[in-house]
């Protein structure tokens, strides 16, 4: 009995290599690309099911895409076997298992924690310019160019079903990431934080997916605006005084000034002088943390200013009600958009 098991393991890891690299694509790979567990419908339960027919813990009459209640015992059964925890579900660890068992010189540990030392260092170069590398945590409402990063990503790997991707974490954004975490067994808290990050690189790095990201410089540049938009939002409310440079009063371009100059960036004094400094932008180049210019307010031309606070909204000092946060579209400011200015 003992010589018939180690002949069917040994014709199994014949099977299984030659499955593994018809042409030059791993398909078995993929299955230990998400966790499965009872109550879900996916094609991987299907290959499960065959492997573990082929090994003798399912028995189930006929194959289908299904994670009943037969295919959790099974799993459990191989798990016990394999002295891991059966907790019935396909995890990571059931996955390594499953693939030493059924072809013990092939190496394809999935491990949530560590990377191959291999891998790491054999791709370093290449792989580190397609990582998702972030500066903070995102969730829900944050704004930019790493939000953009991360839609890529959700993207790329079939969670985020949209044709273009923004800078704007949204609900799409959220459930997406949601989905995913759950789909690799990390906490579903839609937090795009250091542990998921890490693990949606791993996917990248297994699926030979290779997306641009944005350089070091560019996120440098956009956390410092997010510290420009932290201080601008500190005076909300504060009245509108003409000719005001300060907390206790400010006009258009005086709060403007002030805000940059907490970061020790100097703009002019007066909306005319500020429509000339920086580069010029369109409203779709607008980023967090850059100078807005209105036209055609109290007077023809550049007459207005304000900052831009990302997902199209800008805030500033209005003459009615002091600095607030207003829409760059809305009905009043849609047809006034002069340029946007990056002076930092």
């Amino acid at each position: 009995m003992l010589k018939s098991k180690s002949l069917r393991n040994t014709v199994m890891a014949f099977t299984l290599a030659g499955i593994m690299y018809i042409g030059s694509t791993p398909i078995y790979a993929e299955l230990g690309d998400q966790v499965l567990k009872n109550g879900m419908s996916h094609d991987d339960v299907k290959t499960l099911q065959q492997h573990l027919t082929d090994l003798g813990y399912f028995d189930y009459d006929g194959l289908t895409t299904y994670y009943g209640i037969h295919t959790e015992n099974a799993v459990k059964s191989f798990q016990s076997s394999a002295e891991l925890e059966p907790s019935g579900m396909f995890d990571g660890a059931t996955y390594d298992a499953l693939v030493k068992t059924i072809n013990p010189t092939q190496d394809n540990t999935y491990d949530k924690n560590t990377v191959s030392e291999e891998v790491v260092e054999e791709n370093v170069d290449e792989t580190d310019k397609y990582k998702l590398i972030l500066d903070r945590s995102l969730k829900l409402g944050n704004s930019g160019l790493d939000v953009n990063a991360l839609q890529e990503v959700l993207k790329a790997l079939g969670y985020l079903k949209i044709e273009n991707t923004t800078n704007y974490f949204g609900t799409q954004t959220e459930s997406a990431l949601k989905a995913f975490q759950e789909n690799l067994g990390l906490e579903a808290d839609g937090l795009a934080g250091p542990q998921t990050i890490e693990v949606l690189n791993r996917q990248l790095i297994r699926r030979g997916l290779k997306i641009s990201m944005p350089n070091r410089s560019s996120l440098g540049r956009q956390t410092q605006g997010d510290q420009i938009i932290s201080t601008a939002k500190q005076y909300i409310g504060v009245r509108y005084r003409s000719g005001g440079t300060s907390p206790n009063g400010f006009d258009c371009a005086g709060y403007t000034q002030f805000v940059y100059k907490q970061h020790n960036i100097s703009v002019p004094r007066d909306t005319s002088s500020q429509a000339t400094v920086g580069t010029k932008l369109s409203k779709s180049e607008l980023q967090i943390g850059d100078l807005i210019i209105f036209k055609n307010t109290y007077r023809s031309g550049p007459s207005h200013t304000g900052i831009y606070i990302g997902n199209g909204q800008f805030i500033h000092a209005s003459t009615s009600r002091g600095v607030r946060i207003d829409h760059v579209d809305d009905n009043y400011w849609g047809g006034r958009f002069h340029s946007g200015r990056r002076v930092y």
